[in-house]
């Protein structure tokens, strides 16, 4: 399907490239394989300005569903492929959709062993058993060697769980409410993608209706609040906050 769309990724990605130049800001991008492969120019341009570079998998599939063989060839080609565009490791990984659960843990020791340190691919999960994750950053450790997890936190609500940092989410709630909500937490993990800043989306007969709308609603708020945000708040990279979060007491779920 992706060949047959319209390119948009390099024009979107350098409109946030300006934006966060504008603020002195730098941020962690999490690329897909094949995104690297079609526009490698981007993520050299990218990686030159200072930012951090992550693996987000090769064509968007979720762990759960490749299993440990295809899962593990999947995260070897992309990080090769990263890493000989950019010149260096890459240590960082986000799951799409943030998407590991107590059913991909397997996915672990597999980071771990092709130099994976820090992942953001859990979501807050707070239920009623013993299946919880934390709303800020905690360790995994496999046989001695850690992970650090930099989850996508969410709030409590009644029946489910409100994510307000990032993507659809940030498009659709209003500035106000999205600052009294980051300032209630000490930990925002804040996510977006290209296409969250493109006013013009183009309609596709290839999605459904809903994929469509849901794909332009709110977009053309998205720079203004962020720009909000970046002017009255300190944000870090993955890495850095890794750093930030290293040396505290933090969570430890064996694997």
């Amino acid at each position: 399907m992706w060949p047959e769309l319209e390119s948009r990724v390099g024009q979107n990605t350098r409109s946030i490239l300006n934006l966060l130049a504008n603020h002195n800001q730098k941020a962690t991008f999490f690329i897909l394989g094949w995104i690297a492969e079609q526009h490698p120019e981007l993520i050299k341009e990218i990686s030159e300005a200072g930012h951090e570079i992550g693996y987000h998998s090769y064509y968007h599939a979720m762990p759960v569903n490749q299993g440990v063989e295809t899962f593990e060839d999947d995260l070897v080609k992309g990080l090769s492929l990263l890493t000989k565009i950019t010149g260096k490791p890459v240590k960082l990984y986000r799951a799409p959709m943030f998407s590991l659960c107590n059913d991909s843990a397997w996915t672990i020791p597999i980071l771990l062993k092709h130099g994976i340190t820090i992942s953001s691919s859990y979501k807050s999960h707070h239920p009623f058993n013993d299946h919880r994750i934390p709303s800020t950053p905690f360790y995994f450790e496999h046989e001695g060697s850690m992970l650090m997890e930099l989850p996508l936190n969410r709030m409590k609500v009644p029946f489910f769980n409100l994510v307000y940092t990032g993507s659809g989410y940030f498009r659709v709630l209003p500035l106000w409410l999205i600052e009294r909500l980051f300032d209630r937490n000490a930990y925002n993990m804040t996510y977006f993608h290209p296409r969250d800043f493109d006013e013009h989306v183009p309609f596709t007969k290839l999605l459904p209706v809903y994929r469509n709308w849901m794909n332009r609603f709110g977009n053309r708020s998205t720079s203004a609040k962020l720009e909000a945000l970046l002017s009255s708040r300190t944000f870090l990279t993955i890495g850095e906050a890794a750093v930030q979060f290293k040396d505290k007491v933090l969570q430890i779920v064996k694997v």
